[in-house]
């Protein structure tokens, strides 16, 4: 097994004078080399472990940086759990934060000091350190190395919700490292590679497959300065490397149609590997991509299972499904219906430990033999999966047809014109309420993507909800 304080030291031997983490300052890209990465990271390390936070929850709320990087390393390797934010979360939901993991300290961007300004009125024993101060210190002999277990909670990431804070994941070293060699079997890294991130560090997608397998591999990371550069930024970069959600690919596709460019040349031309998940990728797009020489690698994962169940390997041809399931996890389709379709459900080394302080959710999410039951419906054709959607989002027409609003909602928003979408059954027909707050012409819309549907899982009545105007058009 891994831990990052074995990864930092190993790989500091073979990659310690190569450049390794870049980020734009005053308009340019500039590198740390990954030895300089390690000394940040034993530096920052042993300021928290002097400042008495050894076994502490330690929030980092900011943005996309070298610095964040250093300091997640340094938390979940040395010192103690590192509890991953968004940057967008209001002043109301640090609170709740606060209280329900009793946190300790906290790591915050400039941006985000006003949100923490309002969270001190509230926790004056919370350590606040901003983000700026976290780089540079000089690593010391004090630095004990082995005040954590690799098999104990080591990050906290918040799994998706609408409302309230969502649930918080716990993970350990050993989880989030336990995908690494199966990866490798699809997409063989190395110190070569460049890998161009925008995903946010918050998520289990780039916190873990991009940022920390990364610390084995030596790849490159080249972090966008922001989403508006990303076109200007990849020609400059030339990644081999890109993961996205289908939503960029969405946009891409568009802009390669409108302008009349080849998708290679839009990433750089060195694309090696690509990877699409966290949503429904619609087959088409992936299509449109591959016949232009673009293979895309699609997958399927949660928080919860330390980002990866499933990921293709390069040329698949399954190009509806989510890949092969990962060789480390034993996966089941619970209670399958007529077509092979159940919940998905999953035992393996990358399952997370559990829901900080929550025996009711945690006492839903494992069975008594120890599977962990996702939420999620598919099926499984040998060992390559195929997502369906959510169990609590299953249509069954009165035919006894499935459909899965899931998949007809990412088709809708993948028109820009759309702020969002939902698709519900009302009186045996499948309806869409669709927000904007634009001019548009959603029957338009909607003939477009019903004609890449099913007949029966068609969108038969709509309305469009205009906040331009203020007004309900029918």
């Amino acid at each position: 097994m891994y831990s990052i304080k074995q990864i930092l030291e190993s790989r500091r031997e073979i990659f310690g004078n190569e450049d390794y983490i870049f980020e734009k300052v005053n308009g340019r890209f500039v590198g740390r080399t990954y030895g300089e990465f390690v000394d940040d990271v034993y530096g920052f390390a042993s300021l928290l472990q002097k400042e008495g936070l050894v076994g502490k929850k330690i929030a980092i709320f900011a943005a996309n940086s070298y610095a964040y990087m250093v300091a997640d390393a340094a938390i979940m390797g040395f010192v103690g759990i590192s509890v991953c934010i968004s940057k967008e979360w209001s002043a109301e939901s640090l609170i709740e934060l606060a209280e329900q993991i009793e946190l300790d300290a906290m790591i915050y961007g400039d941006r985000q000091k006003e949100k923490v300004d309002a969270l001190r009125l509230h926790f004056e024993k919370i350590k606040y350190i901003p983000i700026e101060t976290v780089a540079g210190h000089a690593p010391t002999g004090e630095l004990i190395d082995d005040l954590v277990d690799p098999s104990g909670c080591s990050k906290i990431i918040f799994s998706s919700g609408t409302t309230g804070i969502p649930k918080a994941v716990m993970l350990s070293q050993n989880n989030m490292f336990a995908c690494w060699e199966d990866l490798c079997r699809r997409a063989p890294l190395d110190s070569s590679d460049v890998d161009y991130l925008f995903l946010p560090l918050h998520h289990a997608y780039a916190g873990i497959c991009n940022f920390l397998y990364s610390m084995i591999s030596g790849m490159k990371i080249y972090l966008c300065s922001s989403t508006a550069s990303m076109l200007e930024e990849l020609q400059e970069v030339k990644p081999t490397v890109f993961c996205a959600v289908p939503l960029i690919f969405e946009r891409i596709c568009a802009a390669c149609v409108e302008k009349n460019i080849e998708p290679l040349a839009v990433f750089g031309g060195n694309i090696r590997y690509m990877f699409c998940g966290g949503a429904w990728f619609d087959p088409k797009l992936r299509e449109f991509f591959l016949t232009r020489g673009v293979d895309i690698m699609n997958s399927c994962g949660l928080s919860e299972t330390s980002s990866l169940i499933s990921l293709d390997y390069p040329k698949a041809t399954a190009l509806a499904s989510v890949g092969r399931v990962m060789e480390n996890m034993t996966l089941k389709i619970d209670k399958p219906n007529a077509d092979g379709v159940g919940e998905i459900i999953v035992k393996g080394e990358n399952v997370f430990l559990g829901y900080y302080n929550n025996p009711e959710a945690n006492a839903k999410a494992f069975d008594i033999d120890g599977f962990f039951h996702t939420g999620d419906l598919g099926r499984l054709d040998g060992d390559i999966l195929y997502h369906c959607g959510r169990i609590k989002k299953v249509i069954v027409l009165s035919n006894g047809e499935n459909v899965y609003p899931d998949e007809i909602v990412a088709l809708l928003l993948g028109y820009p014109e759309l702020k969002s979408a939902k698709v519900y059954e009302k009186d045996g027909r499948i309806c869409a309420t669709l927000f904007t707050n634009t001019r548009i012409d959603p029957q338009k819309i909607v003939d477009s993507v019903n004609s890449r549907l099913p007949k029966y899982s068609r969108i038969q009545a709509f309305e469009t909800l205009d906040d331009s105007i203020g007004t309900r058009m029918k």
